[in-house]
């Protein structure tokens, strides 16, 4: 695995780099070229590999930093709006949408800092976890989402007369890379939870840019 991220960082080059498909793909072919998989082997689970991706109708959309972690980092612009009416509105957001008391975050109005974990639903069983760091001046957001996780919780069960408890498992999402390298039969659970993940993060700077571009000014009293 080491080996995998020091290759990852070395193709990064930049602070922030997208994951694809080719990568995936070319780690395989490394596996090949060192011997490590037969040519069979490899042509086999490429032609498999590709099959997947058109199930689940691409490749998900990654960033990783350069330590090699999964990272969402969006810059919005609002001309005109200062860095307190921004702070203001960013925590009224949180509030809003997740009914979270500013109390409970890390709120520096003077050095214009926001820091808080959130976790959302991802299917029936599986929920996603992550920190949000959001840096705010006039004019500018910067929303770093970092720390993505996941839990997976299995109901409890009958096993003969032994009743196995539920049980709720973590993992890292940067575990989850490179799929390719997983168990076949592992593949789309991982692809599909990287798609929502990706969903995710993009809808949560899409509401808070929403917020605060429609902000009712009638509250400005």
């Amino acid at each position: 695995m080491k080996t995998i991220i020091t290759f990852l960082i070395f193709m990064i080059g930049l602070n922030l780099y997208g994951q694809t498909d080719s990568i995936e793909t070319s780690l395989l072919y490394q596996k090949a070229l060192s011997k490590e998989i037969s040519g069979q082997d490899f042509s086999t689970k490429i032609k498999k590999w590709n099959e997947t991706i058109k199930k689940v109708n691409g490749y998900p959309e990654i960033t990783i930093n350069s330590n090699g972690k999964i990272q969402y980092s969006f810059v919005r612009n609002f001309p005109g709006l200062s860095k307190a009416s921004l702070y203001k509105r960013t925590l009224e957001w949180f509030s809003i949408a997740y009914g979270i008391a500013p109390a409970y975050l890390y709120a520096n109005q003077e050095d214009g800092r926001i820091i808080c974990s959130n976790s959302l639903n991802v299917s029936v069983n599986t929920t996603s976890s992550f920190t949000y760091v959001i840096s705010i001046k006039d004019n500018k957001i910067l929303m770093d989402i970092l720390n993505l996780g996941y839990q997976v919780t299995s109901a409890g069960y009958y096993s003969g007369d032994t009743w196995i408890p539920e049980r709720s498992d973590y993992s890292g999402i940067d575990g989850t890379l490179p799929v390719i390298l997983k168990d076949s039969t592992q593949w789309i659970f991982y692809l599909n939870l990287l798609k929502t993940i990706n969903k995710q993060m993009n809808e949560e700077i899409g509401s808070l840019s929403d917020y605060i571009n429609n902000y009712d000014s009638r509250y400005n009293f």
